[in-house]
């Protein structure tokens, strides 16, 4: 397994920080602060920001600097949406162009999670599944995208959000009954509603950060 960079590092202590309400959105991110924090040079500070823009963390303005765009309901809700469209297009080209032995896999994949003793362990398992899943699909471009997309939890999502791996199991079983029978249809809402659902308990828990912290989530 390779090792995150300075710069994946860097980027992480800031998702970390924007999650449990650290810093909010508007709030000005100096670089220098972020550097001395965590005793690394302005250069991974700087690649981190760069990556953290691109995902949609912070905004970062000519002559001024860092600026956090934070996490509220809308970002979350509209986040989880496109992963639901994501996995149900994923979901119909499964149902189109699998091998039944394809398929086989996939429900094996889903048994080892559902079996997993622990939230590391079922994060791990979850991710076998959908490497079969978007291979099963028989898309480059699909798999491409998806693993250009970034989360908005921090560390594993499983741990964190204590209603996710419920979630997932049934989106999971229920999925594969749909896949099974080739109903694209009905696979792709499957994943549409789970990941509604999804975004939902990352709401829950936000507020429960902003709450704590006394303050609101927007």
């Amino acid at each position: 397994m390779s090792r995150p960079s300075s710069g994946d590092q860097v980027a992480d202590h800031v998702r970390r920080l924007i999650w449990d309400g650290t810093l909010r959105n508007g709030d000005h991110l100096r670089q220098d602060d972020i550097a001395n924090d965590l005793g690394v040079s302005r250069i991974p500070v700087r690649e981190a920001l760069i990556a953290l823009e691109r995902q949609g963390w912070v905004s970062l303005e000519p002559h001024r600097g860092a600026f956090i765009r934070g996490l509220d309901e809308v970002a979350v809700g509209d986040h989880y949406a496109f992963l639901g469209a994501l996995y149900a297009l994923t979901a119909r080209r499964v149902t189109e162009r699998a091998e039944d032995s394809a398929i086989e896999a996939l429900d094996e994949a889903r048994l080892l999670a559902a079996a997993a003793p622990s939230a590391d362990e079922f994060l791990s398992r979850n991710e076998v599944f959908l490497r079969r899943f978007y291979a099963a699909a028989n898309s480059s471009r699909l798999s491409s995208i998806s693993r250009m997309t970034s989360g908005v939890v921090p560390g594993n999502y499983f741990a964190t959000v204590p209603a996710g791996r419920a979630i997932q199991e049934d989106a999971l079983a229920d999925a594969m009954e749909a896949l099974r029978a080739r109903d694209g249809d009905r696979a792709a809402s499957v994943f549409e509603h789970a990941f509604a659902r999804h975004g939902q308990a990352v709401i829950d828990v936000l507020r429960g950060h902003r709450a704590a912290a006394g303050n609101e989530l927007a």
